[in-house]
């Protein structure tokens, strides 16, 4: 039952900074293509920003978790917060896209630095006989700010213009480093002292098997998601000749909406089930919905299909955080959930150069047929993995 989970003040605090960057993540992240698009930018061009972006993230992804095991937390996230306003407000700078790259290079850093702080935050202040449970109620956080930010984004940008979407963006980094200042410390020792008495101790030969299986299934499924990124919104402006707010409300029923309903059934799913089960489950039916989606002409049946593609694909998000947390000591949380996360950001880095290369080379729904196969590749990859 979900009144079994009481979230204490920590878990309070980290949901209203989540929900902050959940915000900013929409009101950019999903329209950044048509952003681009406007800077002159072809869709080889705009995959390539999207790249490198994500290479900058994938690299920073591990010395961030480090610097969460090592200093305390909420710095991390104050510093992620910090980064979101310079990179916002510089993108009101830019008129060319080759200008857009540093911006997308703070914007996609921002982020990669405030995941490993908030994955392990979670875990330190969860039940770990709950943990997927308290994962999905804390990834709330996400769909609520997503329903509302792609639809705000596009209607400002359409009404006002890009720049005051990213003044937005700017306003609501800066406030969300004021809630930081709420957090209670948990752990009581000496951080530094204490990682140097365990370590070597948990990476284990099983441990390292374990960790790459798992790494290469992410990176498998984030590569299926990205190279959907740059694809879709052109798709639907092209195919249905709709302006931003529409392509705004389109990922704000399939990133909000359907991650919202997806969420809490997820964990409670996962907690008494099992992780791998619900994580496999969660992903078969997708690769069968990425070939239906280029024989859908109408935009309405398309958006139910997006929803239940990313609905399925957000259930993984909690199972997978728990899965890793449960198996993980407190001193080298930072490390492994760092690990999946670049697993991840690699996939959402080389995702978008996958799916603009076979649109331009081959046909506009080339890649629809692409990103069905890795989804396939990460789910049997799955099913070798050991419960925790």
């Amino acid at each position: 039952m979900i009144r079994m989970v009481r979230l204490n003040r920590n878990l309070k605090v980290l949901f209203v900074i989540n929900l902050a960057f959940s915000l900013c993540f929409g009101l950019v992240s999903p329209l950044f293509p048509l952003f681009l698009d406007g800077t002159g930018a072809n869709i080889l061009e705009i995959s390539l920003v999207l790249f490198v972006g994500g290479v900058a993230a994938t690299i920073i992804m591990v010395p961030s978790g480090l610097l969460s095991d090592r200093y305390r937390r909420r710095n991390i996230l104050i510093l992620s917060s910090i980064m979101y306003g310079l990179a916002a407000f510089y993108l009101t700078t830019v008129r060319s896209w080759e200008q857009s790259i540093l911006g997308f290079i703070l914007f996609s850093s921002a982020f990669s630095i405030f995941l490993p702080a908030r994955h392990t935050l979670i875990a330190d202040n969860a039940d770990s006989s709950r943990m997927a449970t308290t994962y999905s109620l804390m990834n709330v956080a996400w769909p609520v700010g997503l329903m509302i930010g792609p639809v705000l984004g596009g209607f400002i940008a359409d009404n006002y213009g890009w720049n005051y979407t990213f003044y937005v963006v700017v306003l609501i980094s800066l406030l969300s480093i004021i809630p930081n200042y709420f957090f209670r410390r948990t752990y009581k020792g000496d951080k530094m002292l204490d990682k140097k008495k365990t370590k070597g101790t948990f990476f284990t030969k099983d441990i390292i098997i374990l960790l790459f299986l798992f790494s290469l299934s992410q990176i498998f499924l984030s590569s299926a998601r990205g190279i959907l990124n740059p694809v879709i919104p052109l798709y639907l402006t092209e195919n249905f000749n709709i302006n931003e707010t529409t392509v705004g409300f389109f990922f704000s029923m399939g990133l909000g909406v359907a991650t919202l309903v997806a969420q809490v059934p997820s964990g409670m799913l996962a907690d008494r089930y099992g992780y791998k089960r619900i994580l496999a489950y969660s992903i078969l039916p997708i690769p069968i919905i990425m070939l239906v989606w280029p024989v859908i002409g109408d935009y309405l049946l398309l958006t139910i299909l997006y929803m239940f593609i990313v609905g399925l694909w957000s259930m993984t998000w909690s199972v997978a955080q728990a899965y890793l947390m449960n198996l993980t000591p407190i001193l080298e949380r930072g490390l492994v959930i760092s690990i999946r996360q670049t697993a991840v950001r690699l996939g959402f880095t080389i995702g978008p150069l996958i799916g603009g290369y076979f649109w331009y080379t081959y046909t506009s729904t080339a890649p629809f047929y692409v990103s069905s196969v890795f989804f396939a590749l990460s789910f049997f990859l799955i099913l070798l993995l050991r419960k925790p």
